[in-house]
């Protein structure tokens, strides 16, 4: 890929307690290009927020720490960096939305306030000129009556303005990679549109990446450029979105795909769309093998004996399954 922003290699996050423990993610390989979306998918459990939570090294410690693996962002390994570093980074370079705002923002500090705090400490404004630029950034991100709203609490807003407070703050330094965690769960779809179209237009606007992490295969289609499909702490499936959309290969993507309703096509006659069978695997107790092997309706005895590779299939198309490596 050319002019790559973030590149994780080898990523493996475990979380310790005990005598055991949970492999959240497993040898994750990811880039992100400058300007570009990247969708991350798969079931709640699979690892996609504890991805995005490595990659600003937001892993709760001593319990959860990165055991290999490297997160190049700019040239800058922040596997490797000191706190120090990442808390210029933090914010400021790479910054967050998180999945539901009215926990993440603070439910006794006035809106003005939340936002004027991240460019006091990253661009070092006076108080009154931070105060004055979070006003600017509530009316970019479309919320009437800025002056009003920054003396406000979280609780006196509706859940989509608070999702569009959380983006002021994301984007109140100018970051280059916006990582959304989530950004639409829990707002009805006509607020979800709203968001969505706001993170398209700020995007155009800035040129910041965005690494969309969601289970929302519709929102995948509509904002991304590539998609990478996890599950069980790994990539199983990675391509770009009309090959990923046009030809699934790996039956957990078949399965994901099956399971979203189509206007072209009529309701089932028990009006039940097709699911995937089972649940996660256990990350403290992950089968030999292909960690599918349970739920795939394609299983044969080598998925059990042996854990497939992820295979390139084609110059833009790579999958783990045995179905597809030789």
């Amino acid at each position: 890929m050319n002019d790559v922003l973030l590149n994780i290699e080898g990523l493996h996050t475990y979380f310790f307690a005990d005598d055991k423990v949970a492999k959240s993610v497993r040898g994750v390989d990811l880039s992100i290009g400058r300007g570009e979306t990247l969708g991350l998918v798969g079931e709640s459990g699979s690892g996609k927020s504890v991805t995005a939570q490595s990659i600003l090294r937001l892993i709760q410690q001593p319990a959860g720490r990165i055991v290999q693996g490297r997160i190049v962002f700019e040239g800058t390994d922040l596997a490797s960096v000191g706190e120090e570093e990442m808390r210029r980074i933090r914010g400021n370079s790479i910054s967050m939305i998180f999945q539901e705002p009215m926990t993440s923002l603070n439910p006794v500090i006035r809106i003005g306030e939340q936002i004027a705090e991240v460019v006091r400490l990253h661009r070092g404004l006076p108080p009154r000129e931070a105060l004055a630029y979070a006003t600017d950034m509530l009316a970019k991100v479309g919320i009437a009556d800025p002056a009003r709203r920054i003396t406000q609490f979280p609780h006196e807003l509706s859940g989509g303005m608070r999702q569009r407070v959380m983006i002021a703050i994301a984007l109140a330094c100018g970051p280059r990679l916006l990582v959304a965690d989530e950004p639409t769960t829990a707002l009805d779809v006509t607020i979800q549109a709203q968001i969505l179209d706001l993170m398209r237009a700020l995007q155009r606007d800035s040129g910041v990446s965005i690494l969309l992490i969601t289970h929302d295969l519709g929102v995948v289609a509509e904002m991304a450029q590539r998609v990478a499909v996890m599950y069980a702490g790994q990539i199983v499936e990675h391509a770009d979105v009309a090959s990923l959309f046009g030809r699934p290969l790996h039956p957990y993507t078949e399965g994901l795909m099956a399971s979203i309703p189509r206007m072209d096509e009529p309701p089932p006659p028990d009006r039940m769309l097709p699911a995937i069978a089972g649940m996660v695997p256990n990350v403290h107790d992950l089968p030999v093998g292909c960690a599918f092997q349970d739920r795939c309706p394609k299983v044969h005895e080598r998925c059990r004996l042996k854990e497939p590779p992820l295979a390139a299939i084609g110059t833009t198309h790579d999958v783990r399954c045995w179905l597809h490596v030789a």
